[in-house]
C-alpha cells in the first residue's frame, strides 16, 4: 500500500532524459538515462488505477532491439550481504519476466524479444556514479555501484536510429535489497525494480502513476517488500507486443 508519509524507501521512475550529442568514440547516438528516485505517493493513487490485467495503457521510447539482448553481470560489485549467485538468479528471472511476458492475467507469451546471459564480466557499468551515461564499450552490463542519494537504479540505453545497440543497468549500493519476500524486511525487492528497468532496456517507456499505477511500467513502485510489479500488466504486455 502506498502512503502519503515521506519514506526513504518509496521510489519514482523518473522521465527519460535525452543526453546531448553523439558518443563520438563509438558512433552511438540517442543515449537515454532512466533513473529510479526516492519519492512519495498517495494512498488513493494505486486504488484509483485499474487492475493490472484490465489496464491497456503503454508508452514506447521509440527504440527496440533488432537482435538478442546479450548481457553480462559484474558479480564483483555485489554487496557483501547478498550472494552473487542468488542475485544472478533474480536478474535472469527479471529479464525473463519481460521476454516471456510473465503475468497473472492468463495471457500467453506473444513477444519475440530474446535475451541471453553471457556470464560474468570485469567490464565497467556504463552508468556513472553521478547518474549519467558513461563510456560506451559495446557491452551490456548489469551491476551494483554508487548512485546519487535517493536513486535506486539507472538504466542507460544507447541507440542508432530506432535500433538499440547497448544498455547498462546500475543498481544502487546505497539502499538494501531483498531477493525474496520471505527474506525482506523494509528492503526493496530486486526483482520488481530490475523487471521495470529491463522493460526500459527493451524499449518500454513510462505510464502515468495516477491512472496506471498498477502496471510494471508506472512511475512508482508500490513500496518496500512488494513484488507485484515483477509480473506484467495488460498494458506492459501490449507495449512489448507492439515492439516485438
Amino acid at each position: 500500500m502506498k502512503t502519503n508519509t515521506r519514506l526513504a524507501f518509496l521510489v519514482v521512475f523518473a522521465v527519460l532524459v535525452e543526453l546531448a550529442g553523439p558518443v563520438a568514440a563509438t558512433g552511438r547516438t540517442g543515449a537515454l538515462v532512466e533513473a529510479t528516485l526516492a519519492a512519495t505517493s498517495s494512498p488513493a493513487t494505486i486504488t484509483s488505477s485499474p487492475a493490472p490485467c484490465s489496464d491497456t495503457k503503454y508508452n514506447l521510447q521509440g527504440t527496440k532491439w533488432a537482435s538478442t539482448l546479450r548481457w553480462r553481470f559484474k558479480a564483483s560489485t555485489t554487496p557483501a550481504y547478498l550472494n552473487a549467485a542468488d542475485v544472478l538468479t533474480v536478474l535472469k528471472r527479471s529479464f525473463g519476466n519481460i521476454t516471456h511476458e510473465r503475468n497473472d492475467c492468463g495471457r500467453l507469451d506473444h513477444v519475440s524479444a530474446t535475451h541471453s546471459y553471457l556470464g560474468t564480466t570485469t567490464h565497467g557499468i556504463g552508468v556513472t556514479s553521478d547518474g549519467r551515461c558513461g563510456t560506451s564499450d559495446s557491452a551490456n552490463t548489469v551491476g551494483f555501484g554508487a548512485l546519487p542519494s535517493g536513486v535506486l537504479a539507472i538504466t542507460c540505453v544507447r541507440s542508432i536510429g530506432s535500433r538499440i545497440v547497448e544498455t547498462d543497468i546500475r543498481l544502487s549500493t546505497g539502499v538494501t535489497w531483498a531477493l525474496s519476500l520471505s527474506s525482506c524486511s523494509n528492503d526493496f525487492m530486486l526483482e520488481s525494480v530490475v523487471t521495470h528497468e529491463v522493460g526500459h532496456a527493451f524499449g518500454l517507456g513510462h505510464v502515468g502513476e495516477t491512472n496506471h499505477g498498477r502496471l510494471t511500467m508506472s512511475t512508482f513502485i508500490d513500496g518496500t517488500c512488494e513484488n507485484q510489479e515483477a509480473t506484467l500488466g495488460n498494458g506492459d504486455m501490449k507495449g512489448l507486443e507492439a515492439l516485438y
